[in-house]
């Protein structure tokens, strides 16, 4: 049984997928789930004075969003879920909240903004984690 799930979401529909498994599993399991959204400040950097602020404030805001649908989805499960939006590249910030948590699993979904495919934050997460990865795939 695992005490603690991260699920690592960026909102897209894989990861959506991604966010219904650990949801499910976090219910089955009597587990809390901590959702976590990085907003990558190798494509956008801290705000300033410019266009990339709004493009920066924009995709905070979505990541708040993400964390809050993942809520919705486990209203009802009798599960904790707490989630947090962070900046920096996301396989590093992934594996530091994880271990900051103390989590037991990470769930991520197959492909999602980041990546085009596990090529990314999937295949680093199954590299260098001491943890179990769970990768969701999308449908075929």
């Amino acid at each position: 049984m695992s005490d603690h799930i991260l699920l690592a979401t960026d909102g897209s529909e894989y990861a959506r997928r991604a966010a219904q498994y650990a949801v499910d599993l976090a219910a089955e399991e009597g587990a809390s789930l901590h959702v976590l959204c990085v907003v990558d400040k190798r494509k956008l950097s801290e705000p300033a004075f410019s266009s990339t602020e709004y493009e920066t404030i924009e995709a905070e805001d979505h990541g708040h969003d993400c964390v809050k649908e993942v809520s919705k989805m486990a209203d009802g499960t009798g599960i904790t879920v707490e989630g947090d939006v962070r900046h920096g590249v996301p396989s590093e910030l992934i594996l530091e909240y994880a271990a900051e948590i103390g989590a037991d699993r990470i769930v991520i979904g197959e492909h999602g903004e980041h990546d085009e495919h596990l090529g990314g934050v999937g295949r680093t997460l199954v590299e260098e984690s001491d943890r179990e990865v769970i990768v969701v795939e999308g449908e075929t």
